[in-house]
């Protein structure tokens, strides 16, 4: 098995049971992982301990990292296909830690395009925010980098606080502090545009996500595809612009088809695909990056189990620190020093709205794993 056998979910699990196991796994598999199962990627300190002539606990062990002397000792699986959804929900509330250091968080992306533009610089940067969308919805998108971001706190698109902006929540998380704006400012990008369908003198979260950022209000994607066209120079610019995704049509609608959700998430791949090809019409070289605030539970494809008698509850999460017999069912996160409780998958403090067709803030596989992708010209 030194070069690795292609095996399953399930057949990584009876394995595990058995012995150590080294794996290339779907950045997505640990978290479907039970309790009690250790993920190591410190090998030096795993060999210390299975080494060690002290008894230690035995415990499923998977090894996401390794070295030509464990090769010899454990066996190689390559477990790369997306993992079941439900194995996901069932366990993502015992593997929180696993996501927060192994995969890309909110708090993660500025950073992260910074180091992707300067390794190598195109003429134009787009940030591409989608006001809901599952990492699910795009798998079949064909995209040049695709990788799985864990909302690290209530999947909302905006928090306040004793009237302020939680600035780690939601599209403030994304932003960051200093902005993806003015890191790229300091590699050279010098001009910047901005495109909301929300009024930045009335919304204090489209400020604090344009701030210094020239912006244009807009009703529609078509007006912000005009704008743009109408730019004589782009080169060395930034462009960030907030589309609604999903969001829209998990509030306030009653009922819902699932072809009403498939033609959102295509119209956004067709308006990515337009800016890209606008861009390049005009003879730049174009990396656009889009991500998501949160994705949605759609209301008629699971079965809800509502805790009854939470104060301060949303459908989602709480603020407020739920009683004894209500923790088994959350995950406490903290943001900005504001904590939050998470209800795990199908669990909901209050009923979710007659009048809405999805809910999110909670932690799941479809709230709390969005997109972060890449389309390069």
């Amino acid at each position: 098995m030194s070069t690795g056998v292609a095996t399953t979910f399930n057949e990584l699990a009876q394995l595990l049971a058995k012995i150590p196991v080294i794996g290339h796994v779907h950045p997505l598999i640990p978290l479907c992982l039970p309790p009690g199962t250790q993920v190591v990627n410190d090998i030096q300190g795993f060999g210390y301990e299975i080494d060690s002539p002290e008894l230690h606990a035995a415990r499923p062990t998977l090894l996401i990292r390794h070295d030509k002397a464990l090769m010899a000792r454990f066996p190689l699986v390559n477990v790369l296909n997306h993992p079941p959804i439900e194995a996901v929900n069932n366990n993502i509330a015992h593997n929180v830690r696993y996501a927060r250091e192994h995969l890309l968080t909110h708090d993660k992306i500025a950073p992260h395009i910074e180091r992707d533009v300067h390794a190598s610089p195109p003429d134009v940067v787009v940030l591409f925010l989608v006001d809901g969308l599952s990492y699910a919805d795009v798998l079949n998108w064909c995209w040049d980098e695709l990788q799985p971001c864990f909302v690290d706190g209530p999947s909302v698109t905006f928090r306040f606080h004793n009237g302020r902006l939680v600035e780690t929540v939601g599209f403030a998380s994304i932003i960051n502090r200093p902005s993806v704006y003015e890191r790229l400012y300091g590699l050279g990008y010098h001009q910047a545009r901005g495109y909301t369908y929300w009024d930045r003198n009335e919304n204090q979260i489209a400020d604090f996500m344009f701030e210094a950022i020239p912006v244009e209000g807009i009703t529609n994607f078509e007006v912000a595809l005009q704008w743009l066209k109408d730019e004589k120079s782009l080169r060395n610019c930034y462009i960030q612009i907030v589309r609604e995704g999903l969001d829209g049509l998990a509030h306030g609608k009653r009922e819902l088809r699932p072809s009403e959700v498939d033609i959102a998430v295509k119209a956004i791949l067709q308006d990515i695909e337009r800016l890209l090809n606008l861009l390049e019409s005009k003879h730049l070289s174009v990396n656009l990056y889009l991500t998501a605030d949160h994705g949605v539970l759609w209301k008629n494809e699971h079965s809800f189990r509502t805790l009854r008698g939470i104060r301060d509850s949303k459908p989602r999460f709480t603020s407020s620190c739920p009683a004894e017999e209500f923790r088994e069912y959350t995950v406490r996160f903290e943001n900005s020093y504001v904590p939050y409780y998470l209800y795990t998958y199908p669990y909901l403090g209050v009923p979710i709205r007659t009048n809405d067709s999805g809910v999110h803030g909670g932690l799941s596989y479809q709230e709390s794993i969005v997109p972060f992708g890449k389309f390069k010209v």
